[in-house]
């Protein structure tokens, strides 16, 4: 692991000064100690993206800023926290989850507990979602599960433990629980989604409650607590209501309809008192909200904007003006980004003032290539320190540039984590901003390079281990799905199978009919058989590309191409007594039932690993709907059987047979479709 070296005289000095200041004026220890650069909740001490103090530097060299150390870390979208020496994020591995502390100056492990077995290993989003919270000696985390557990920050001992889920009767979250711990004094308190329990108060110490209230379902959204005229409170906001709440009792003052039904609201609101701004996902754009001054506080609307729709990156407030990423098309995926504008707007009347980027750029994953545009931010998590916005984008890009309401000025731009999508906040500890996404995290230096000892102990940012992805989507897909993270429509599902019925048995059974008709005998039989199930799978492979355009929707005809491969795995994996009936028991007979079954777990696992590399939310639950065609594959084989000679009982069958298995492999793969189509819309 390699260390950097701070210049120490200076900061011995500094340390001497101030101990002579504490034996003068009577400061104790941990008066000293307190002054640490501490980052104890995810969005910073003040729960608002900013950091006091630390100096950045103003320019980097072209190689980007120094990296002090890089190490692998596994699965997970849990952020960092810290105070001094120390640091603290969620990982999961492929079998467990885990909170983990690490050495700042290394990113050595100093010790690590486990909580649970992994969550969605092979998911689109595994791993753990929120990030521990810091207060005192003492670390609080929660579980993709919705676990609430209290760890000794000096050696990860487990002190208690509550599950949400089971001791409030709560709903899980569509995309696993997700919101931080947030302390307020003596109390820990975080969304739970009972009845009666959508916000749940903790006594930090021991995790009994204090108290419980609200009837409404959660979201993504940890609780913000805010002031209003010397009175606090919290915002929690929820799946379908924003609600602010009594910070000591709980008592629901005000409640803002916000939907029906599912809703997802990820990005951290923010208030300036005493005014209160939230943003909603894909083109739900965002609100200013005015609290009142009021025994019984009530929220009043100040304006609403179809810009700057927040996702999972939330924005910042500086000097009354917004800066954040408005999203309003798809999320990103490991061969592109998310799509639409770096905005600023005037907070107090929803004014846009300036853009940067545009609605459909387009950009590349690879780490040795830079975005579309220089200048380009992108989707991005938001930091404000030292008069500048750190900006991190899914691309894996870090960015320094000024927070500058006038115009967008980037003052620097690196690729760190190319490769993998990034949708993880930095932490800036000190001079120090640590990264990360599913399979590693940096520590990258952006003080003053002169406080560094330039030396074989730094890193360059090309010697960070990067990968790179080549855009297949945009070969694949000619025509895109909007929202392909989303689980297909009945009407989408619907359409796809008619047009696969229709390209698999209206065009590759007659026209393979047509190609062998002037043969005659069983091996004409075997021909037509072969043309039609080449046809089929090629037109099931193929035909999300070139058929998508021609009907100007995304139409996914892959399944096509798995029942047909399943198919042949039927027909060739033949029993004993089939082979007996043949009269062939030679060991070679067995081959091409081998062969069909190497086909066919290669072309599942194909095509699980493609649905996943293109972030297509059905990867798995049509590989469930091979069973559904096994009894009419096996009435289609039987009758096959017949045809050929064997267990023949009529000679007029053969030629009629043909016609026969044409209507039940297609009755075998709608079978095979709808069980996987069902499996889909009872999920999701």
């Amino acid at each position: 692991m390699l260390q950097y070296r701070i210049r120490l005289p200076l900061r011995c000095l500094a340390l001497s000064v101030c101990c002579l200041v504490g034996v003068f004026f009577g400061f104790k220890s941990s008066d000293l100690s307190a002054q640490e650069p501490t980052w104890d909740f995810f969005r910073g001490p003040n729960f608002d993206g900013h950091v006091d103090g630390g100096k950045l530097a103003d320019a980097w060299p072209d190689a980007g800023p120094p990296v002090l150390w890089t190490r692998k870390l596994g699965q997970g979208f849990s952020s960092f926290t810290g105070r001094g020496d120390r640091v603290f994020s969620q990982y999961q591995t492929v079998t467990s989850q885990f909170v983990v502390c690490l050495d700042a100056n290394t990113g050595e492990t100093v010790w690590e507990y486990r909580y649970d077995w992994s969550y969605e290993t092979a998911g689109l989003y595994p791993g753990p979602r929120s990030t521990p919270t810091l207060d005192g000696d003492r670390l609080y985390f929660t579980s993709p599960a919705g676990v609430l557990g209290c760890l000794s920050q000096d050696s990860g001992e487990l002190l208690w433990q509550v599950d949400l889920i089971k001791q409030f009767d709560a709903e899980p979250v569509g995309f696993g629980y997700s919101c931080s711990p947030v302390i307020v004094g003596e109390k820990l308190i975080v969304p739970a989604g009972g009845e009666g329990s959508a916000v749940v108060a903790f006594d930090k110490m021991d995790g009994s409650v204090i108290w419980q209230a609200g009837d409404f379902k959660i979201s993504y959204a940890s609780v913000l607590p805010i002031e209003r005229n010397g009175q606090q409170l919290l915002v929690a906001f929820l799946q379908n209501a924003l609600v602010l709440m009594a910070t000591d009792t709980g008592e629901v003052f005000a409640q803002l309809p916000l939907s029906s039904g599912y809703d997802e609201h990820s990005a951290w609101p923010i208030y300036s008192e005493p005014n209160l701004w939230i943003s909603a996902p894909f083109k739900q754009g965002c609100q200013l909200l005015r609290v009142t001054d009021d025994d019984r506080p009530e929220l009043k609307s100040v304006w609403h904007s179809k810009l700057l729709s927040n996702d999972v990156c939330s924005s910042v407030l500086v000097d009354e003006h917004l800066f954040g990423f408005d999203i309003n098309d798809v999320q990103s995926k490991v061969h592109r980004p998310s799509r639409g504008s770096f905005r600023c707007l005037e907070f107090a009347t929803g004014k846009p003032i300036w853009q940067n980027g545009s609605k459909r750029e387009r950009h590349s994953l690879d780490p040795k290539r830079g975005t579309a545009a220089a200048d380009s931010v992108g989707h991005c998590s938001v930091l404000y320190a030292d008069g500048k916005l750190i900006l991190f984008n899914d691309m894996g890009d870090l960015m320094i540039a000024k927070a500058d309401a006038e115009s967008f000025e980037l003052m620097g731009k690196v690729r760190v984590l190319g490769g993998e999508v990034c949708w993880t906040q930095p932490m800036l500890l000190g001079s120090r901003l640590y990264l990360r996404n599913h399979s590693q995290a940096v520590c990258v230096y952006l003080g003053d390079p002169a406080e560094l000892d330039v030396g074989d102990s730094l890193m360059a940012i090309a010697d960070v281990p990067q990968t790179a992805n080549f855009d297949w989507a945009s070969l694949v897909f000619t025509v895109e799905p909007e929202y392909a993270m989303d689980a297909p429509s009945l009407g989408w599902l619907v359409k796809w199978y008619w047009v696969m019925l229709f390209a698999g048995w209206g065009i590759a059974f007659p026209l393979a009919t047509i190609m062998s008709m002037w043969i005659r005998g069983p091996r004409g039989q075997f021909i037509r058989r072969l043309l039609y199930r080449v046809i089929a799978i090629a037109i099931g492979v193929f035909g999300v590309t070139l058929i998508s355009p021609l009907m100007d929707d995304f139409i996914f005809t892959w399944p096509l191409a798995l029942a047909i491969v399943f198919e042949i795995l039927v027909y060739q994996m033949k029993t004993r007594a089939e082979l007996k009936v043949a009269g062939d028991l030679r060991p070679t007979s067995r081959w091409p039932g081998r062969f069909a079954l190497l086909l066919f777990t290669a072309t599942c696992v194909a095509y699980f690993y493609l649905c996943r590399r293109l972030s297509l939310a059905f990867e798995w639950s049509f590989l469930l709907g091979f069973p559904a065609a096994v009894p009419f594959l096996m009435w289609a084989k039987r009758m096959v059987a017949e045809g050929d000679g064997f267990q023949s009982k009529s000679k007029s069958w053969s030629g009629w047979k043909w016609y026969w298995e044409w209507g039940l492999t297609a009755v075998a793969f709608s079978a095979f479709y709808w069980l996987g189509a069902g499996v889909v819309l009872w999920k999701y």
